[in-house]
């Protein structure tokens, strides 16, 4: 099988890294929009060849899986559709996935070869020199088949995320948006926040010797991909928006409530046995 990725950056390089790492006969072609990428893909054994032109890239491939920000998937689509050999499936890593699902609707030859894909896993670092084999080991890998999706495409697409030690879950676009939008984005938005609130402050120059551990990792996800983050907000806004406006009024709830001693003997109790539930759920899949 010749399995074809658009862009090698975090995901698009470890998802090379996954598939070449494992006994099936799959040769990964790679493309980047620079050659120092591409040498860099290969160096690190990501991809068997690579390409800087698009027709290239997918002339031979049966998988076109398209690793690039969510905004430059439109353009990329619209520049592989001539060249796609018949026959042959189009998926995505984007972390939204109704606009991408409608643009392959609207422009690729044969729509009902595309499924839209998301692995939920990552790092707040990016680009080749960070991918990792192992990036989607034990983790959910969304896939969003229409109801006139070929069997044989959406179970092509099972097996190499089987192959790369993740785990498919079938989902509808616009609730996998709505879902991610509380569990993914929110708390991009939130560690981002608390980076601008606490930075902007006069006493930051103190305040950031008094950071710990604490800070640190609430804040982690405020150093991902500046450019993958704003792709996100633009492709899902209407869920986020609803989003930041509850988690708001929390926050002033908590404000209004923090001289009661009842109230946040309650509030601190249950969402500690809320996490360590998913904690031990999570551990046992």
């Amino acid at each position: 099988m010749n399995v074809t990725i658009i862009g090698l950056g975090l995901i698009g390089g470890s998802l090379g890294l996954a598939l070449r790492a494992t006994d099936a006969d799959i040769h990964v072609i790679g493309w980047d929009r620079t050659s120092q990428t591409i040498d860099a893909a290969l160096d690190r054994g990501a991809i068997d060849a690579g390409f800087v032109v698009l027709a290239d890239a997918v002339a031979r491939a049966d998988v076109v899986v398209v690793a690039t920000p969510v905004l430059a998937m439109r353009e990329v689509l619209t520049a592989i559709a001539p060249d796609l050999k018949p026959g042959a499936i189009v998926t995505d890593v984007a972390s939204t996935k109704a606009d991408v699902t409608h643009w392959a609707r609207e422009l690729l030859p044969a729509p009902e070869l595309f499924i839209g894909g998301h692995p939920m896993a990552g790092s707040e670092r990016s680009g080749i020199t960070h991918a990792r084999a192992d990036l989607f080991r034990h983790a959910v890998y969304c896939l969003t088949p229409a109801s006139d999706t070929p069997p044989h495409v959406l179970a092509t697409l099972e097996r190499l995320v089987h192959l790369i030690g993740a785990r498919p879950l079938q989902i509808d676009p616009l609730l996998h948006d709505s879902s991610v939008a509380a569990v993914s984005h929110l708390p991009f938005m939130l560690s981002a926040a608390l980076v601008q609130h606490t930075a902007a402050d006069e006493r930051w120059e103190t305040m950031r010797r008094l950071a710990a551990t604490g800070y640190r990792d609430v804040t982690r996800l405020a150093s991902g991909d500046p450019v993958m983050h704003r792709d996100i907000c633009l492709t899902n806004a209407a869920a986020l928006r609803q989003e930041l406006k509850e988690f708001a009024g929390l926050l002033d709830k908590l404000a209004d409530h923090l001289d009661d001693p009842s109230f946040l003997d309650e509030f601190f109790l249950t969402t500690k046995q809320q996490r360590d539930a998913w904690l031990r759920e999570r551990e046992e899949r």
